[in-house]
């Protein structure tokens, strides 16, 4: 892919699911066969957390790369990393942890690019 191509600028998000329940445990793993660049990652409050604790810090391979505090959010209210430019490697993989709070959840969504040296099966 070239970077004048029109695929290129696409920004994909890749929706992980719900996750938090359990403080400090890693949750919404995603991986992929090809390179990217995961620009952020956004969190939609499912349960409001119990105290200013809630939220994830986001994770490439076993490394905190940013965060996102969420404190006592009500449901629907969302909020996002910094802008990371975190790359992935091949078959790499980013995640996130909950943060002290044991009972607030979000759905976690990643906004991330395939970069253009990425290796796709023909």
């Amino acid at each position: 892919m070239s970077y004048t191509d029109p695929d290129f600028l696409v920004r994909r998000e890749h929706c992980a699911g719900e996750a938090g329940g359990a403080a400090t445990t890693e949750y919404a793993r995603f991986a992929s066969f090809q390179k990217a660049r995961l620009k952020k990652v956004h969190a939609v409050v499912t349960t409001a957390g119990t105290t200013t604790n809630h939220g994830f810090d986001v994770y490439s391979g076993t490394s905190s790369i940013g965060s996102i505090p969420l404190g006592s959010a009500a449901a629907g209210l969302s909020a996002a990393s910094a802008t990371l430019n975190a790359a992935m490697s091949a078959l790499g993989r980013f995640s996130v942890k909950s943060l002290a709070d044991a009972a607030g959840k979000a759905i976690i969504i990643y906004e991330y690019e395939v970069t253009p040296d990425a290796v796709q099966t023909s």
